[in-house]
């Protein structure tokens, strides 16, 4: 039989013996150094991962921003283009309304005789507080010839209205002369009342 002395100090063998045995506190300290390192590496790969995410996003917007920033360029060259046409209808609105619309008065009083005829013996364009006026004087056989022919150049949305100020009866022709004063729109008026 064969016998086995341990000489070494009895702190140095209850130390030994502490390591190689059972110890709740180191098995605990264990446990959450485990529990650390495995939370950490577990947050370690969803910040890396939502990093990624992240990335993606940002660039995905930065497409975006730079797409809309195409778009706002394009949009503001559209927008020069347009004020540029706009002043361009704006100065030929101003022109059309500055000019005598002569030839839409003519139309409106020929268009608009009575087919018996009515004769005119002058016709004046004068301009009064601003507005363009027409002042027609000429024979007609009866009152109602101008009555009639008053209306529809009321109607034609040439003039603002009919004005009638003198009609006398010549008692050796039978016929009665007449002026008629109407204050004429502009073009531009002109053409959107016959919308």
């Amino acid at each position: 039989m064969r016998v086995q002395f341990d000489l070494r100090p009895a702190g140095m063998v209850e130390k030994e013996r502490k390591q190689r045995g059972f110890n709740l506190t180191r098995l605990v300290a264990i446990v959450l150094m485990m529990a650390f390192f495995i939370s950490s590496g577990f947050y370690i790969v969803s910040i890396t991962l939502e990093s990624f995410i992240i990335q993606d996003a940002i660039e995905l917007r930065r497409g975006m921003v730079s797409g809309l920033q195409a778009q706002r360029v394009d949009l503001e060259r559209q927008v020069s283009a347009l004020r540029a046409e706009e002043r361009v209808f704006a100065d030929a609105l101003r022109i059309m309304n500055d000019d005598l619309p002569s030839i839409e008065v003519m139309h409106a009083l020929e268009a608009n005789m009575d087919p018996h005829g009515i004769g005119f013996n002058t016709m004046r364009f004068s301009v009064a507080a601003g507005r363009n006026i027409v002042e027609v004087t000429g024979l007609v056989a009866s009152d109602r010839q101008i009555i009639d022919f008053s209306d529809r150049l009321r109607g034609t949305g040439v003039f603002y209205d009919v004005l009638l100020p003198v009609t006398t009866l010549n008692e050796a022709t039978g016929m009665i002369s007449f002026t008629l004063r109407m204050p004429v729109r502009s073009i531009g008026e002109i053409v959107m009342s016959q919308r």
